[in-house]
């Protein structure tokens, strides 16, 4: 069969599956859209459902817009797969495609006596959609001290620290030490201010022995906010640290597609449990309710 070359433009959620399928397949990106075409058009001319595998990040919107080129088709996919719930699925979960001109067969009504005639309209509840935080204000000091991730895309958990030390210069100096062997990707000033050790996409070493819902090693999946404070449990965190560490957070929950209740403090992950306390005196659920708040979750 002739092959024909043609500039196709896609968005970034089909950008980034077909970038972390040629990197698990060893292919190059433009093979694998060509792929994502050639199936999608087989599924069309047969009129038949295909299948497509749920990616990181996915939803059911966003499976449509990839599928279909409209987010909005999404309840076909949901009912073609007896879904109760749109947001319940799940990484690797394979769901049936059906074509775009496929009527959703209508659900039983249960009658209700009545005088007169009730008609029934289904109501469909969208996806609820992220609102767009804005980025806080970033100065870029570095650290020596970082790795690359297994996957520069596998970012889905933020852990909170406290530094226990009461200046920023101080943490920016022992990160940029390369005999420290530590860093972390941010660290937040009690001004507010925040300052950028390592970049997102490669791996801090803040974590140390650590598992969070079943998966060790966080380091290789989450990003590290230092929070300036002396973890004794009485050293305050200001105000204007807090709204920028719910600023930052909220902008890393954004670009990265993080769940808020997946930002946790390091207390909460270390091993064995009870080797860290920090942070110490910070309130996490008021953080998660604030992003999740900024986010438009709440």
């Amino acid at each position: 069969m002739p092959l024909r070359t043609v500039q196709v433009d896609v968005d970034d959620a089909i950008f980034q599956a077909a970038l972390n399928r040629a990197t698990r397949e060893g292919k190059a990106i433009g093979q694998v859209i060509g792929e994502f075409l050639n199936q999608y058009a087989q599924g069309a001319a047969a009129g038949a459902p295909t299948s497509y595998t749920v990616q990181r990040g996915d939803t059911l919107g966003r499976i449509a817009q990839k599928v279909y080129g409209n987010a909005h088709q999404y309840p076909l996919i949901q009912q073609a797969n007896n879904l109760a719930n749109p947001s319940n699925i799940w990484v690797g979960q394979v769901l049936v495609i059906p074509p775009l001109d496929s009527t959703p067969a209508p659900k039983p009504v249960t009658a209700v006596p009545t005088t007169s005639p009730i008609t029934t309209v289904p109501v469909v509840t969208p996806e609820p959609t992220r609102i767009t935080p804005p980025q806080p204000p970033i100065q870029w000091v570095g650290s020596p001290n970082f790795n690359q991730r297994r996957s520069p895309t596998d970012i889905t958990a933020i852990v909170i620290h406290s530094t226990a030390n009461n200046r920023l210069q101080g943490v920016i100096d022992w990160f940029n030490n390369p005999n420290a062997q530590v860093s972390a990707h941010y660290s937040i000033g009690k001004d507010g201010k925040i300052v950028q050790h390592v970049r997102d996409t490669d791996r801090a070493w803040h974590a140390g022995q650590s598992v969070w819902k079943g998966r060790n090693s966080v380091n290789d999946y989450s990003v590290g906010i230092e929070l300036v404070n002396l973890n004794d449990g009485q050293d305050p965190y200001p105000e204007a640290q807090h709204q920028a560490n719910v600023a930052l957070c909220a902008h890393l929950c954004y670009i990265h597609d993080i769940k808020v209740d997946d930002i946790m403090g390091h207390l909460d992950i270390a091993l064995p449990p009870g080797r860290k306390s920090d942070p110490r005196g910070y309130d996490l659920n008021r953080l998660r309710r604030e992003v999740a708040a900024a986010l438009g979750e709440s």
